[in-house]
């Protein structure tokens, strides 16, 4: 069991060094600081995503209805 924990530690500090090191990368490329990156990524990016692909599941289940018909 120890060593599940242990790789279920690896795995999620990997995922955390990941997404670290991509809003670093991202915050160099468009010149602004890890904050705004951050902020645009996770105030505005991520809640536009889930609202466009909730949309999306929308019109979907909407026209399946339709073609039951």
């Amino acid at each position: 069991m120890s060593t599940l924990l242990q790789d279920l530690t690896r795995l999620i500090h990997l995922a955390y060094w990941y997404c670290c090191d991509f809003m670093v990368n991202l915050s160099n490329l468009t010149h602004s600081s890890y904050n705004e990156a951050n902020t645009w990524v996770l105030l505005l990016v991520l809640p536009g995503l889930l609202v466009l692909l909730i949309g999306v599941r929308v019109v979907q289940w909407v026209r399946l209805r339709q073609l039951r018909r």
